[in-house]
């Protein structure tokens, strides 16, 4: 790992703290954990997420470190994540607005975050061009 900025740092310990502070909510605090239901939601995530996310970051990633191969790894998992979302709303059948456009717009936020991901190195390489994510050289003129 490496020191990236100071902002950085702190915005990655805050969303780390917020993400653990939901977790706790939906979890164990009243009135927040009484609306989880543990027999609804039974999609086999180890079975699917899991596995789909560890093939997504063999085929693509966008260095051999291990720093990198864990992250890329978080990466697909958490675009793998809305997954058992969308399948429990499709198990709900009637969606309020406001879930729906909420998942709407988590799901294009992901989708976004891999094509970025994927795609904003070459932008940095002057020797590069980026064609939907392809990387390709150009010949230096000599």
């Amino acid at each position: 790992m490496y020191f990236v900025s100071f902002y950085n740092t702190i915005m990655k310990i805050s969303f780390i703290g917020c993400t653990i502070y939901i977790i706790y909510l939906m979890r164990f605090k009243k009135p927040y954990c009484l609306s989880y239901d543990p027999l609804a939601d039974d999609f086999p995530y180890v079975k699917y997420l899991l596995p789909g996310a560890l093939i997504a970051t063999i085929f693509v990633h966008t260095e051999t470190k291990a720093f990198e191969i864990i992250w890329s790894y978080t990466i697909w998992l958490e675009a793998g994540a809305i997954i058992p979302q969308l399948r429990m709303l499709t198990k709900i059948k009637d969606v309020e607005n406001i879930t729906g456009n909420y998942v709407a717009a988590l799901g294009l936020y992901r989708f976004f975050y891999i094509c970025l991901l994927y795609t904003s190195d070459a932008a940095d390489d002057l020797l590069c061009v980026d064609l939907g994510g392809r990387r390709i050289i150009k010949k230096k003129k000599i």
